[in-house]
């Protein structure tokens, strides 16, 4: 049984990495402003500035990576302006599994990526745990989670929904 589920979770984790390759992003934010660099650690971003990230296309892809639990991610989570940016379930704790954190780090190593949960918490967490191993790329926390963004009646996803 156990070795059913684990090999479950592989397969849906596997089935979530997006199907694009490569960084494809940038420094530049919205209006050619340059974004804050990572370098020194997680960057904490509004949920306004996370949609206008999204919207932007300009810049680059970024990678929204959700790291609730499965009933979280299936009962809300957010909306964004493109299919190709849809929300990648990745939670906490399989990211505190060795293995799956590296795992996580080859698909999105050079990339933007956007971490989001419920209030933030989590996703500091996992975003200062991968930027402590040395993550190759940009990471964004999204201050407030799911809860800000509904708060801001920005756009959200039900269940196996497309749209709000």
């Amino acid at each position: 049984m156990k070795k059913t589920a684990v090999a479950v979770t592989v397969v849906l984790l596997l089935a979530s990495l997006p199907l694009y390759g490569g960084s494809g992003a940038s420094p530049a934010g919205s209006g050619g402003q340059p974004r804050m660099a990572a370098i020194d650690g997680l960057v904490n971003i509004s949920v306004h500035e996370t949609w206008e990230m999204l919207q932007n296309e300009s810049d680059g892809r970024e990678v929204v990576v959700d790291v609730r639990t499965f009933p979280e991610w299936f009962n809300e989570r957010i909306a964004t302006p493109h299919w190709y940016d849809t929300p990648v379930l990745y939670p906490l704790q399989l990211l505190e599994i060795p293995l799956l954190r590296n795992l996580f780090r080859l698909a999105f190593e050079g990339n933007e990526v956007i971490l989001y949960c419920r209030s933030a918490n989590r996703s500091c967490i996992i975003g200062n745990m991968l930027i402590d191993e040395g993550f190759d790329g940009t990471l964004y926390n999204m201050a407030g989670g799911i809860v800000a963004w509904k708060a801001a009646s920005l756009p959200v996803v039900r269940g196996f929904g497309f749209g709000s």
